[in-house]
């Protein structure tokens, strides 16, 4: 322990045996680990209690020497060795069943919801490694399924398949039986994530949604997809809960960040193989919640210690309180999301009426950078004095975005014409500040004058710059091109005398001047008029402009495909906008982002050029 004592009237003796007996009990407290004697309480910034956690359990099912025709996986044996350890190290209790059959890996979710999912505050994890696998059912549409070991492989016994493998369905039944707030559902195998609304989310701020019901999924695949037996999805997952899928750096990783961080970086290290689907159940009594993983022991709150051995006297005295050492800062700002930085190290965001408290820090000076996207960055050395709260306000300056130079001429004569239309066809986009964002969470941004494409940019156009078509969906020369990297995005623009909008000024063409949801309203229900996607695509892309455009005269400006822009984020990728026709009407919001790296190559991003002026 580091706590120090001060020695007055007691015996030095006395104290330090006094001392190492509650160092032991707190140990025993902690490494016991599992969950079982550890209360997490979790907090948010402001040191408001939002949720606990009584116990942490789970089950591991690794299903590695299959003897139905499908192919063994030997890596699942790894897979499991290493997940226990990692979440025996966040706190939770695991159970590992290897090799099931059928029976025996239904007795396993029977046996684990029965001992561990009765009580309210605890959470349960679990994660299953092996085969999956999508069938068409005859009377309409896929279910997914989990394959014991003895399950026949469909393609030989289709009959047997149905009689051994586990749906979904049954997935369903045990996620609703739990009476556990929380529950996690992991598999590392592909298939139709039947039972649950597909989700891509910005990650809140941990709130008291921490204390509602949830029922979370996760698959590593989507249908159809084939998961190598060195499981990238294993890898992803412990990086995340070791610190990297805190996106917002609150000290938690959270369900939703766990799904974003997981659909991002799998699709990158699996060369886009492989595609991490996520969501909460669709039930609207058990998906306003959120599971939460604790970083730092700091975050486990209350600890209850066992009871004394009955041979210590009961009238030992208190020990006396430790000093505390470290001081606390807190910062406030004028700017929306801007993120602070002490002594070179990222501590969270902190927004207008919103501070950030930080506590226990060393005592002395420390440099404080504060940074916000559209503002001049602010930066200071303060001095944290022990025991003290030191405050300190951030004033930032807007920055004043200067206007584009001429563009160069276009480099291709004659200029490219669309079907049934004649040049360029760009629309001059207004100087002027934009509500960035979601309703209710709006900030303005300040966009010089720029001309953009009024559609995106199709398949005849690109071959005929390009000299091929990577298209998936060929066969439509006025679809938009598809499958496309960044760079390809970027080459092309260039080539044709233009370059790729930033992400700020795609979103003030999209929205049009507007701040509601969608920039056709706040109607899910008016989507078809204006957008290809899930519900109205039959999973493929369509010609350009044939839906409504938005108030500026631009079409497709969601839907149809994901569109690259020219701007970073944190770690390098490239911010994506507008969704696709795969996405759900969720997805369709201006403010949506995608982040890939820019070798990334998939059917659902393309893109339009910005900068030159029409013809």
């Amino acid at each position: 322990m580091r706590n120090r004592f001060k020695h007055r009237d007691f015996n030095i003796i006395f104290f330090l045996f006094l001392g190492l007996l509650s160092f032991l009990f707190f140990y025993s407290a902690i490494s016991a680990g599992a969950g079982r004697g550890v209360n997490i309480v979790l907090k948010d910034k402001s040191g408001k209690e939002v949720g606990l956690y009584k116990e942490s359990h789970a089950l591991i099912i690794g299903v590695s020497g299959y003897t139905g025709g499908w192919p063994k996986l030997p890596g699942v044996l790894t897979d499991v060795k290493l997940l226990k350890e990692e979440l025996e190290q966040q706190g939770f209790q695991v159970v590992v069943v290897k090799d099931p059959n059928r029976s025996s890996l239904l007795s396993a979710y029977d046996d684990f919801i029965n001992k561990y999912g009765n009580d309210a505050d605890n959470r349960l994890l679990f994660y299953f490694a092996g085969h999956g696998h999508t069938m068409k059912l005859k009377y309409g549409g896929d279910m997914g399924y989990i394959v014991p070991a003895d399950t026949p492989n469909p393609n030989q016994d289709e009959r047997g398949f149905l009689l051994k493998a586990v749906s979904m369905q049954q997935i369903e039944v045990y996620a609703k039986n739990i009476q556990s707030k929380h529950a996690m559902f992991l598999f590392d195998s592909c298939f139709s994530g039947s039972i649950f609304n597909l989700t891509r989310a910005v990650p809140e701020i941990i709130s008291e949604k921490t204390s509602k019901p949830v029922r979370q999924f996760i698959t590593s695949g989507d249908a159809g997809e084939q998961v190598p037996d060195e499981s990238v999805f294993r890898g992803q997952f412990i990086a995340a809960l070791k610190g990297k899928g805190d996106l917002n750096g609150d000290g938690y990783v959270t369900g939703v960040e766990l799904g974003e961080f997981l659909q991002d970086k799998v699709v990158n290290y699996s060369k886009g193989t492989q595609h991490p689907k996520y969501g909460k159940i669709r039930d609207p009594n058990l998906d306003e919640g959120d599971f939460v993983f604790p970083l730092r022991m700091a975050s486990l709150g209350a600890v209850s210690t066992p009871p004394p051995p009955p041979s210590l006297p009961l009238s030992i005295p208190a020990a006396p309180a430790p000093v505390v050492l470290q001081g606390h800062l807190q910062v406030n700002v004028n700017a929306p999301s801007a993120r602070v930085f002490i002594n070179g190290e990222e501590k969270g965001t902190v927004s207008p009426g919103s501070p950030l408290n930080m506590e226990n820090l060393s005592t002395g000076t420390a440099s404080i950078r504060v940074e916000a996207e559209g503002y001049e960055s602010g930066q200071r050395t303060v001095t944290v004095q022990r025991n003290q709260w030191t405050q300190e306000v951030f004033e930032l300056k807007r920055i004043q975005v200067a206007s584009l130079p001429p563009p160069p001429p276009p480099q291709i004569t004659p200029p490219l014409k669309k079907e049934g239309e004649g040049g360029f066809n760009m629309v001059l986009i207004p100087s002027g500040e934009f509500m960035a964002g979601r309703p209710g969470s709006l900030k303005g941004m300040v966009v010089s004058e720029f001309y953009i494409d009024k559609y995106e940019v199709t398949q005849r156009e690109y071959e005929q710059v390009m000299g091929n078509n990577p298209s998936r969906f060929k066969g439509c020369d006025n679809c938009p091109v598809e499958s496309v990297t960044w760079n390809e995005a970027k080459k092309y623009c260039g080539k044709v005398g233009k370059r790729l909008p930033t992400e700020w000024e795609w979103e003030k063409a999209a929205k049009g001047g507007t701040t509601t949801t969608y920039y056709w309203g706040e109607s899910e229900g008016m989507a078809g008029d204006y957008v290809w996607y899930k519900n109205n695509s039959d999973s493929e892309t369509h010609p350009v402009g044939q839906k409504k455009p938005n108030n500026y005269g631009l079409y497709d400006m969601a839907g149809n495909v994901w569109e690259w822009t020219s701007t970073d984020d944190k770690n390098s990728n490239k911010v994506l906008l507008g969704g696709s026709w795969h996405s759900l009407p969720y997805g369709l919001r201006s403010s949506d982002r995608a982040r890939y790296e820019p070798s990334t190559r998939d059917s659902e991003f393309g893109f339009r050029c910005a900068g030159a002026s029409g013809q």
